[in-house]
C-alpha cells in the first residue's frame, strides 16, 4: 500500500491514463456519435505502434515520419474495415471487428522477419544489429526532465515528461472532438444511430458518415498507439490483446457514451485502477502473487463494466434520455 503515496505511481497513472483517454476517445466518437460498435479498436493502436518500431529500426525511418505513416495506416485499415463490413447490422460488424483484431495481432505475432514475432520489438532485424525506436523523442523527453528537474528534483522522471506530452494532446483532441460533435454531421449521425433501416434517400449519407466516424476514431486509435509505443518503448503481440479495447470501453461507459469531457476523470479512474491492483496487499489478496494480484484488473474492469450497465448505463456524467433515440 505504500506505492499509493509514492510520486512516482501517482505519475505512472496519469501518462497511463493519457494514452488510454485518446484511445477510448476514438471509441466515443464511433459509438457515442456514429453508434458504431467496434470491438477490435487495439488492432489501430496495433498497427500504428508496430509501425513505428518496424520503419524506425528496419528501414531507418524518423520516428515522426514513422508515427505519421503509423496513424495514416490505422486511418487507411479503419476504411477498409468500414468498406467491407459496416453495412452489416451492429452485432455481425462487432464481431467483424473483433475478427480485424485478430487477424492484426496473429500477424505481427507470425511474421518474426518483421515484426519480431513472439520475441516483439527487441528482435526486428536492423541493419546495424538490433536497436530501439525512441532515440529522437526521447531527446525531448530527456530535455522536458531537466527543466522539470530544479522543480520537483528526482521525481522529474521520463514517466513525468510523457505527462507533459500525452495531456496536451488529450485535451486538443477532446476539444476537436467536441467542436465536430456540435454539427450538422454529427447531429444526422445522432438521429440514425438506433436505426440500422435509415431511409432510402439518407442510406447513402449515413453510410459515408458513419465511415467517416470510423475513421476519424482509427485516427485517434493511432495516435493512441503511437503514445503507447514511446511510453514502454518495447512492443510485444500480447500488448494488444482484445481485452485491451475493453478497457477502452470501460472508460468510455464509466464518462457516459455521448459526453466527451467525462472521459478525463473515467480515463484518471482506469489508470488508478490498471496500476493499483499488483499493489493491493490486505488480506485475502495477500495470499496471491503480484503478478496474480495484477491480473485482478481483467476481473474488476469487468465488474465495473457490469454494474455499470445494470445500474447506470449511461454512465457517471451522462443522461439516461440520450441513451435512446426516438
Amino acid at each position: 500500500m505504500q506505492a499509493f503515496v509514492q510520486p512516482g505511481f501517482w505519475v505512472f497513472v496519469l501518462a497511463l491514463a493519457g494514452i488510454y483517454g485518446i484511445f477510448a476517445l476514438g471509441l466515443q466518437i464511433q459509438y457515442g456519435v456514429g453508434g458504431i460498435m467496434n470491438f477490435g479498436h487495439v488492432g489501430m493502436m496495433a498497427v500504428s505502434g508496430y509501425s513505428i518500431a518496424v520503419l524506425v529500426i528496419k528501414y531507418q525511418w524518423s520516428f515522426w515520419w514513422a508515427a505519421f505513416f503509423g496513424v495514416v495506416l490505422a486511418a487507411f485499415l479503419g476504411a477498409l474495415l468500414g468498406l467491407t463490413t459496416l453495412r452489416l447490422s451492429g452485432d455481425y460488424f462487432a464481431i467483424a471487428s473483433i475478427a480485424f483484431a485478430e487477424i492484426t495481432r496473429y500477424w505481427i505475432l507470425n511474421t518474426d522477419s518483421v515484426t519480431g514475432g513472439t520475441q516483439g520489438t527487441l528482435a526486428i532485424p536492423s541493419p546495424s544489429g538490433f536497436g530501439g525506436y525512441t532515440d529522437q523523442p526521447d531527446k525531448i523527453l530527456t530535455w522536458i526532465s531537466d527543466l522539470l528537474y530544479p522543480i520537483v528534483g528526482d521525481e522529474a522522471s521520463r514517466d513525468m515528461a510523457m505527462i507533459f506530452i500525452v495531456w496536451p494532446f488529450l485535451f486538443l483532441l477532446i476539444l476537436i472532438s467536441s467542436r465536430l460533435q456540435q454539427t450538422s454531421w454529427a447531429r444526422v449521425l445522432r438521429a440514425t444511430r438506433e436505426d440500422d433501416d435509415v431511409p432510402r434517400s439518407l442510406g447513402k449519407n449515413v453510410f459515408r458518415f458513419r465511415l467517416q466516424t470510423l475513421i476519424i476514431g482509427s485516427v485517434f486509435g493511432g495516435i493512441a498507439g503511437v503514445f503507447w509505443a514511446l511510453q514502454f518503448a518495447l512492443l510485444a503481440p500480447e500488448d494488444f490483446l482484445r481485452i485491451v479495447t475493453f478497457y477502452g470501453w470501460m472508460i468510455l461507459i464509466l464518462a457516459g457514451a455521448t459526453r466527451v469531457k467525462g472521459l478525463i476523470i473515467a480515463s484518471i479512474f482506469f489508470g488508478f485502477l490498471y496500476g493499483s491492483t499488483r499493489f493491493l496487499e490486505f488480506w485475502p489478496l495477500s495470499l496471491l502473487s503480484s503478478p496474480e494480484r495484477a491480473y485482478l484488473r481483467v476481473f474488476l474492469i469487468g465488474l465495473v463494466i457490469v454494474l455499470l450497465m445494470v445500474k447506470r448505463p449511461q454512465g457517471l456524467f451522462g443522461k439516461r434520455q440520450e441513451m435512446v433515440l426516438e
